[in-house]
């Protein structure tokens, strides 16, 4: 009885340690601004990091890229005060599009695009 529960343990020991999670280029994106406004986003450590973007046109572009393992949270948000801009904020995983969404004369909540990073 012994032999066969030792068995089943180093059984299933195998087969958990046989299971592999890939890390994959993680692209936070956003655009479409015409004035300041204030991201969110978690970082590579999981840390939640604010910061302000001040474009020069519409189609500057802030990027800020990373690794993350499949299974791990994603998050960006924004937001803008000025009525005449709009926002557009992108996820990349291995360069193609994840999620995204847009938002025009928002100035009262928060874009925010979100998830897992996908296993294959």
């Amino acid at each position: 009885m012994n032999r066969i529960t030792i068995t089943i343990f180093i059984l299933i020991m195998f087969l958990a340690s046989c299971s592999k999670t890939s890390t994959k280029k993680v692209t936070y994106i956003s655009t479409g601004a015409v004035s300041e406004y204030k991201l969110q986003y978690l970082n590579d450590k999981n840390e939640l990091v604010t910061t302000e973007v001040t474009p020069q046109s519409a189609q500057d572009q802030w990027v800020y890229n990373h690794l993350k393992d499949e299974g791990e949270i994603i998050y960006v948000s924004g937001n803008y005060k000025d009525i005449n801009s709009s926002l557009k904020i992108m996820i990349l995983i291995d360069g193609k599009v994840y999620k995204q969404a847009s938002n025009e004369a928002d100035t009262l909540f928060y874009l925010t695009v979100s998830g897992t990073v996908p296993y294959d």
